[in-house]
């Protein structure tokens, strides 16, 4: 593997606790070039330079995957189940579970023509257990045990974070985590917020300051646990 971009991601991701081997990085590119290669086609996204689809998108995903991968090992009984909330093109459950290969990784999306993709996708990437779910959060009770009892939901852009924090909570299996990727870290005392939390009955760990390869500026992974009654 000779892209630079993707060398530069490996050398970041390490520094995360993240080890992307050569395996690990081809699956990354083959994604990320079937994402262009389907943009052309279709929206899935406006950033559709290389470096935006490595440096922006799969960091994220790779990021997300090391952190997850930290908090929940220890309180998944097997093979942990993460959602990827308001997938889209799959930049943040796809990227993490090629970062973490021992996740049980849903891609829930309702837009038709990125469900399609997702499904594409993921039988090009290979790994078992990626699936896609079409579904938009919020739309009455899950259908089946497939669709909620996550040990990890994670966000990105989804919706302000209160909001989000609404549509995650009911996703979460007791004692689950919700990671929302945020510019700034966000203060669980504001009053929406805190008042969010409350109803979800979820609380703040804090946030993960990271940053993106090539960028200056702290990113933050705002975390929070559900109650271990929660469900």
């Amino acid at each position: 593997m000779s892209d630079p971009a993707l060398e530069r991601l490996a050398e970041t991701a390490a520094g995360w606790g993240a080890a992307l081997d050569a395996a690990a990085l081809a699956r990354l590119e083959t994604y990320l070039r079937s994402v262009r290669e389907r943009n052309r086609e279709t929206n899935l996204t406006a950033d559709d330079s290389w470096d935006d689809l490595v440096n922006k998108h799969a960091a994220d995903g790779v990021l997300a995957g090391a952190v997850l991968r930290e908090i929940v090992r220890g309180r998944a009984a097997g093979a942990p189940r993460v959602l990827d909330l308001g997938s889209g093109a799959g930049f943040i459950g796809i990227a993490l579970k090629i970062a973490w290969p021992q996740a049980e990784v849903t891609l829930m999306e309702a837009v038709e023509r990125k469900f399609r993709f997702l499904n594409s996708a993921a039988t090009r990437v290979g790994l078992p257990g990626l699936r896609a779910l079409r579904r938009r959060a919020g739309d009455g009770a899950p259908p089946s045990s497939y669709a909620a009892g996550f040990d990890a939901v994670i966000e990105r852009a989804l919706a302000p974070l209160p909001e989000a924090v609404r549509l995650a909570a009911p996703l979460l299996a007791p004692g689950g985590i919700f990671a929302a990727f945020q510019s700034v870290p966000p203060d669980a005392d504001q009053p929406e917020l805190r008042s969010a939390l409350s109803r979800a009955r979820l609380r703040s760990l804090g946030s993960r300051a990271y940053r993106r390869p090539g960028e200056a500026a702290n990113r933050a992974l705002a975390l929070f646990a559900s109650a271990p009654g929660n469900g």
